[in-house]
This record gives structure tokens, sequence and C-alpha cells, in this order.
């Protein structure tokens, strides 16, 4: 027997902000993914970090078990710090693989609720992009028909400690009336199709990541995100929390002409932002392969 489950990264969020008083974003999943392997053809446990074995024992208490009788490994391909949803894929590919193995199909909601008992959460968990509160666990909406958007991404360097960032992170006023027309954006995107449902998802991601540079400065972001529409972008999407910062491509813009203009971007900020890779976004949620 063998269980495979792949839980997606993100690169940062389309949104991050507050609405009275409760932290709040709109997941970002991009097709990268931990796995994580629960087999009885092996045993003991490996490549899980702290937070994936805490999640391991948090998941058996949840479903009553007192002991995990079976091998499991965990591999990924996203890296830490970042604020790509590191941690968060790690929990949701080991609890959902390690409830699966008991014969329990873990929700999204139940694993959103492993995943915060350790630290706040992406929600990348949940099927689509999902409206969640990454604090407390709160779902507040999902939106299904995720447009698959091109995705170049860079990074600004370093490492952000998620955990630190948000005890010390403070509210800069009251931005409610703001993050409001921003989900607003987001439920117009949804409630059209095409070219200007993707317009509007970049308009957003944007005004999200402009907003954020007084809680987490990306260097040059304004001349990146003039740049980047410059060659085509729909816009820039950051790591509110990490590192990242995403340029936003259409989704019929073919892979070559996304490639010619990320290079014209790696280029122009070379010393300023790495290029890492281009992904697409898709929708949140756990696939899961069992193998006889």
């Amino acid at each position: 027997m063998e269980i495979i489950a792949k839980a997606p990264a993100s690169c940062g969020e389309l949104i991050e902000g507050a609405l009275a008083g409760t932290p709040f974003l709109v997941t970002a999943p991009i097709s990268m993914y931990a796995t994580a392997t629960v087999s009885d053809a092996f045993t003991g446990m490996h490549g899980l970090g702290t937070k994936a074995q805490e999640a391991l024992r948090r998941t058996l208490a949840h479903i009553g078990e007192e002991a995990f009788r079976f091998g499991i490994r965990l591999e990924t391909e996203i890296p830490q710090g970042k604020g790509m949803a590191s941690s968060s894929a790690d929990i949701a590919a080991v609890s959902y693989a390690a409830a699966r193995a008991y014969g329990r199909e873990l929700t999204g909601r139940e694993i959103m609720d492993i995943a915060i008992a350790i630290e706040p959460s992406d929600g990348i968990a949940f099927a689509g992009l999902s409206h969640v509160s990454h604090t407390t666990g709160e779902l507040f909406g999902q939106y299904h028909n995720v447009p698959l958007l091109g995705i170049s991404i860079f990074d600004a360097g370093g490492e952000v400690d998620t955990i630190a960032y948000y005890q010390s992170k403070g509210n800069a006023g009251d931005q409610d009336d703001a993050y409001r027309a921003l989900l607003h954006t987001v439920d117009q995107a949804f409630a059209v199709r095409g070219a200007e449902k993707e317009r509007l998802l970049g308009q957003a991601a944007t005004e999200s990541a402009r907003r954020n540079q007084q809680h987490l400065e990306k260097p040059e972001l304004e001349r990146f995100i003039t740049a980047a529409q410059s060659r085509g972008a729909l816009g820039v999407l950051v790591a509110h929390s990490g590192t990242v910062v995403g340029a936003l491509w259409a989704s019929d813009l073919s892979t070559a002409a996304i490639d010619a203009r990320t290079q014209q971007l790696a280029q122009e900020f070379c010393g300023t932002y790495a290029f890492m890779r281009q992904e697409r976004l898709i929708s949140g949620g756990v696939v899961c392969e069992i193998r006889a």
C-alpha cells in the first residue's frame, strides 16, 4: 500500500490585509508541491521537519489513533522562508496522507484547523482560491474556475520568519474600506469570464502589493510593476510575509512569450530580484493517489 498526497505552494497571496481587526488573505496556489508518501513497504519518518512532525501528531489525535503504524516520507520543491506556503503545504500533505492511511479523508477545514494550531496558515488546503483568516482558520469564501495565469516568480533575497512577522505586524490605521474594495474586485472578477476576469485579478493583486509596502517593503516595487505592465503583465502579486514577487500574465499568452518578457525583466532588475521560476496559478487543495 502506498498513499501519495500532494499539496500546492503559493506565490504569496492575491490579497492580504485585515477587516474589522481580523487578518485575512485570498490564496494564490501554484503548480509547485510538497509530497507526502505513506507506505507499509518502509518504516520511520523521512524528511519531516518539526512542523510536519507536529502535524502528524495532531492528525493522529484528531482521528483517534495513538500511534502511526506506517512509514512516511516528505519531499518538497518549495523553498522555505520565501512566503510560498512551504510549511502549510508540508502540513497539508502530511496530514492528509496520514489520515488517509486509516481510511479518513480530511476536509480542507480539518487540515486548516491542524495547521492553525501550529502556525498561521496560507489556506492552500481549500479548493479553488480561498478567502480565509490565516490566523483563525475561518473560511469566508471560495472562488472556483481559477484561470491558469502565468506567474514569473522573482526573489528579493533573504528569508522571513512567518510566525515572528505576524507577531510584530501592526495595523496602519483603519483600512477596512480599502480592503473591502479589493475583495469586491475579486468578487467581480469571478462574476465575469475571460480577459476581464484576469484583468481584475491582476488589478486586485497589484493594489494589495502596494498596500503591503508599509508592512514588508519590496525593493523598487513600483518600478517593477511599471516594467512588468509595460511588457503586457496583468499586474504583480507579492508574498506579503515573504520575499517573492510575481509578474502575472494572461492565461492565453504563450510560454515562449512569457519566457522572453521574463528574461527582459530579469535583466532589468538584476541585482534587485533574482528570477526563480515560472509557474501557473491553480486551484488549491490536496490531491491524492493510492497504489495497491
